[in-house]
């Protein structure tokens, strides 16, 4: 359990709040490309409690700047894209990529020339058909790490859509590095329902357990029937990746989250796929019937279930945690550490700084058994066995044999 001070610590993200400062510090994807596939389109987006617009300019670039112009308050959504710049549709004030006031057109000539910053600006980053921002400051920025899901080219990607969810960011992570959860809330939901579900998870489940990685932290676990396994990874600070999947848990603001889906499917062969198309977007299913009730028949609405029903922002200091909570207790002590180590003014953990590499492929923490809420990827073939992945700070727990996941 968190007493009152830590729990808000931990699920405050506006600007200016321990928690929000320590996730600016990171990309994070705020659009999609194809939305902004012409120039001068505009786009509204609200992230870490912050109000928004994303702008293309002539040149190809993308803006992201505050909505509201700070002359009269008007919408910037509605302004002019003019080369590099965008002017406020309301009197003509003319703001560069700086967040500088460059034009004053009703001003005098001096006025005019003012060029200070005066609107909240932030760096912005694409690739594979996804717009990251960067709200951190300027010093600080790390280079964009080039996820292996983003910029491989040996297969198709597209972009799950679902609705936000009504809950804060900090409760939708904690699922993240949740192992044992899969049991119940999933394989065990599809059966209660009628439906095949071919993940594995509902297997007799022996042990499981957590360690901390350079980017995270990884997971294991052993089936009675199948062997150990490890990956599912918690992606600090607000990331899962799976064998063909990678999600964002973007905080928009304090009570509402946006789950960001990436998913790739391989060529068989590991050849190129050149489409030319940019990726798909699909749609997922409603997670609710008209009367609010959870339908409990996808993945996704049975998280929501779990996540949205512990409130707007669950209060920590009521629960009761347990051995599978171990996980959970490394990911809150994590954050903790890092949120101290950008107020003394050091560099976060699972950020890239200097040279961006080609690619940051993270499926060598992957390997053993891996029950699946994903297509598996034939390309990849796991050359390092569980004790070069494990070593003596992973925890571990072994399930009593009387336990029912015992009997799957």
């Amino acid at each position: 359990m968190l007493d009152h001070e830590t729990n808000e610590l931990l699920t405050r993200v506006g600007p200016n709040t321990p928690c929000g400062n320590l996730l600016r510090r990171y990309w994070h994807p705020v659009g999609y490309s194809s939305e902004l596939s012409e120039a001068g389109q505009t786009r509204r987006v609200r992230i870490l409690g912050e109000d928004l617009v994303l702008a293309r300019t002539s040149g190809g670039d993308v803006l992201l700047v505050q909505e509201r112009c700070p002359h009269r308050g008007a919408s910037l959504l509605y302004g002019f894209v003019e080369g590099q710049n965008i002017r406020c549709a309301y009197h003509g004030w003319l703001y560069n990529a700086a967040g500088e006031c460059i034009e004053r057109p009703f001003e005098s000539a001096k006025a005019s020339r003012v060029c200070k910053k005066m609107i909240e600006s932030y760096a912005t980053h694409e690739c594979g058909g996804l717009i990251f921002a960067y709200m951190g400051p300027a010093e600080h920025k790390p280079a964009f790490p080039n996820w292996d899901i983003l910029v491989r080219n040996d297969g198709v990607r597209h972009f799950e859509v679902q609705e936000d969810l009504a809950c804060n960011w900090f409760q939708v992570q904690e699922n993240a590095v949740d192992v044992t959860h899969t049991f119940y809330t999933h394989s065990k939901y599809f059966e209660h329902l009628g439906m095949s579900d071919e993940s594995g998870f509902g297997k007799p489940f022996k042990r499981f357990g957590f360690q901390r990685f350079d980017w995270g932290i990884v997971k294991s676990w052993e089936y009675e029937s199948a062997g150990r396994g490890w990956g599912n990874l918690m992606v600090f600070p607000n990331m899962l990746r799976i064998m063909t999947e990678m999600h964002w848990r973007v905080p928009v603001d304090d009570t509402t989250t946006r789950i960001v889906w990436v998913s790739f499917t391989p060529s068989a062969d590991g050849s190129s796929v050149q489409t030319g198309e940019p990726p798909k977007i699909v749609r997922q299913p409603a997670r609710t019937d008209e009367g609010g009730r959870y339908l409990m028949d996808t993945f996704m609405s049975q998280d929501a279930m779990a996540v949205e029903t512990q409130g707007a922002i669950l209060d920590r200091s009521r629960e009761n945690l347990g051995a599978s909570d171990r996980g959970i207790v490394m990911f809150r002590q994590m954050l903790q550490e890092q949120i101290a180590t950008v107020q003394q003014g050091g560099r976060p953990m699972a950020n890239v700084y200097g040279e961006a590499p080609a690619i940051t492929d993270l499926r060598e923490w992957m390997g053993g058994y891996l029950p699946m809420s994903c297509a598996p990827d034939p390309t990849f073939r796991q050359s390092r066995d569980f004790t070069e992945i494990f070593n003596d700070s992973h925890i571990e727990y072994e399930i009593p044999a009387n336990s029912p996941v015992m009997r799957g």
